[in-house]
């Protein structure tokens, strides 16, 4: 998968989203290319909410890379997290403006779904949006790639 083709947007509820808006797919395409993989990267995904139906609401926006699950072989049933880099400038730039920016280096409470991450609020073409760039998928999310050891297949789920 190239870093900045764009794999998939859920809704709050986790409902798969066909058709995110136009703006979201141009910032998620800009913010994608700031990951730098050590190797081929597993598809990121985009999990989005706008609290309600206000213009100037806020929209929240959250990107993971997903998560490799092994079939068959030593490690059969694992599931591993993609090894990158982010280019932090790049993130920051891909938005008009910004009004914070901050890492998050540990889960604040027991129930935080999020976990460490770094986090941006800003604007985009009009929209005001909180990016959070997870350090691992969110676990009520299914593997977005899947490895066959013994068929030796490499399948994108997502």
């Amino acid at each position: 998968m190239l870093p900045n083709e764009f794999n998939e947007c859920f809704d709050h509820n986790g409902e798969s989203q066909p058709s995110p808006p136009q703006w979201l797919e141009r910032l998620t395409g800009l913010v994608t290319e700031a990951f730098h993989a050590d190797d081929v990267m597993a598809p990121i995904g985009c999990h989005f909410h706008r609290e309600d139906e206000e213009i100037d609401s806020q929209w929240e926006v959250t990107l993971f890379v997903s998560h490799t699950e092994f079939f068959g072989g030593a490690y059969d049933g694992q599931r591993a997290v993609s090894r990158y880099m982010l280019d932090l400038k790049r993130v920051m730039t891909a938005f008009d403006t910004v009004e914070s920016f901050y890492w998050q280096a540990q889960s604040m409470a027991e129930d935080d779904q999020l976990g460490p991450h770094i986090g941006l609020e800003g604007e985009f073409e009009g929209n005001s949006v909180w990016l959070r760039i997870t350090s691992e998928p969110p676990t009520q999310f299914e593997a977005g790639r899947t490895i066959d050891v013994y068929a030796n297949v490499v399948e994108d789920n997502w």
